[in-house]
């Protein structure tokens, strides 16, 4: 009798030992695995080797396991019976299914998730020794899967994805892990293909210029109270822009003594681009024209804006602000309240990442504001409600039939605020 009990206690720990030499393989990230290979010489290159085969793995560790848990549940019931009985397999099965789940699955699995390195590391041999061992039942069961795969259309997918990498990123910011703020330079370095000029540019509202006849004096006057370094000049009409003055050439003519000179007599030839242009593309024409300003385009000819080599770098760093520079408002802020404020000037695709909302856009409607707009058919009055699927907006400011700002409420913080 204590023969028997020994040998199902010895099943069992088997049963946990396969159960978690299967989780500490599967667990394996190819960076652990190259580590593991680079330090580990013999032993390591073995789990290289066991890792690039998964399903053998697989097949392997299950076939083992199988075994151990038949043979435990066999020993039991032969074990019962001699004991008490028939009538008493109900409760050894019960009780054998219990053990199982605690010391076969659940707890060694837990634990192999923690030591996954290690683990592999020292069970490794005794895995390559079962594939001996078993071979040709590996190799059976193993074209047999294989067969029922190709049968079902289904492919194997091992590659690494931009999904899988963004979820990764935001599973260790949800860990502490990663910062905040790495998390999101991660993900607007993953954005940074997709985005257009559009979603970057300053709006022609609040595009800073001056007219081509505005004289160098008066030029370095205004220049210096806005603090730029290049300076869109218009004719006439500040959507007809025709050049850019630079800063330094300002300078160069008023400390030569120039200082009746025009705009037009300093003024470079701007550069045009469309709207719907990759921030990708704009870096890349950027670095070959040299001038790190842009005009942006609407669909129609018209001046939609201007882009520049720093809003292109802030999208994948975050704001950056010079001494000269005086710091805008965040796009998006918490209040004490619960709500949000936020800048109706925000890209939409940035108020999804930040809120996890999922605000549509569309090649018209990028901002927060133009997606408010479009969503009422008016310009909205201020304290003017607007209802959607993700929470309720409040307009908070307006200026020249634009808003300016809204407070957002979301849904949940909102219908939770009504039961009160």
């Amino acid at each position: 009798m204590l023969t028997r009990i020994v040998g199902i206690a010895t099943l069992l720990g088997l049963s946990g030992f396969f159960s978690g030499t299967e989780t500490a393989f599967t667990s394996l990230s190819d960076a652990q695995v190259h580590y593991i290979r680079e330090k580990w010489g013999r032993r390591g290159e073995l789990v290289f080797r066991a890792t690039s085969s998964p399903e053998r793995l697989l097949t392997i560790v299950l076939i083992g396991n199988n075994i151990v848990n038949i043979g435990a549940s066999v020993m039991a019931s032969e074990l019962t019976i001699r004991l008490f009985g028939s009538a008493a397999l109900a409760a050894t099965t019960g009780i054998l299914t219990l053990l199982v789940l605690i010391f076969g699955e659940v707890a060694p699995k837990q634990l192999a998730i923690v030591h996954n390195e290690a683990w592999t590391v020292h069970t490794v041999r005794f895995i390559m020794l079962l594939e001996l061992l078993l071979r040709p039942i590996v190799w059976a069961v193993s074209s047999i899967a294989a067969f029922i795969t190709r049968l079902t259309g289904a492919a194997s997918n091992v590659g690494v994805t931009r999904e899988g990498i963004l979820y990764l990123v935001k599973h260790a910011e949800y860990l502490g892990v990663l910062e905040n703020s790495k998390s999101s330079m991660v993900k607007r370095v993953f954005r940074f293909g997709d985005v257009t000029v559009q979603a970057i540019m300053t709006h022609r509202t609040n595009v800073f210029s001056l007219e081509q006849d505005t004289s160098i004096k008066d030029a370095l006057r205004d220049v210096s109270k806005q603090g730029y370094t290049r300076i869109p000049v218009y004719d006439r009409d500040p959507e007809r822009i025709v050049g850019i003055a630079i800063l330094r050439d300002i300078l160069i003519q008023s400390t030569e003594g120039n200082g009746t000179k025009r705009l037009r007599d300093v003024m470079v030839e701007p550069i045009f681009v469309p709207e719907t242009r990759k921030i990708e593309e704009m870096l890349t024409q950027f670095r070959k024209e040299g001038l790190n300003i842009s005009v942006v385009l609407d669909e129609y000819g018209g001046v939609a804006g201007i882009v520049t080599l720093e809003d292109v770098i802030e999208e994948i760093l975050g704001e950056i602000y010079d001494e000269h520079e005086v710091k805008q408002h965040d796009p998006i802020t918490r209040l004490d309240d619960g709500s949000i404020r936020i800048m109706a000037d925000a890209p939409i695709y940035i108020v999804n990442d930040l809120l996890d909302t999922d605000f549509p856009q569309s090649r018209s409607t990028k901002t927060l504001g133009g997606y408010l707009m479009s969503r009422v058919g008016h310009i909205p009055a201020q304290g003017d409600e607007i209802e959607t699927a993700e929470g309720t907006f409040r307009v908070e400011s307006l200026a020249k039939r634009r808003i300016i700002s809204v407070r957002f409420r979301p849904l949940q913080q909102h219908n939770n605020g009504a039961n009160r």
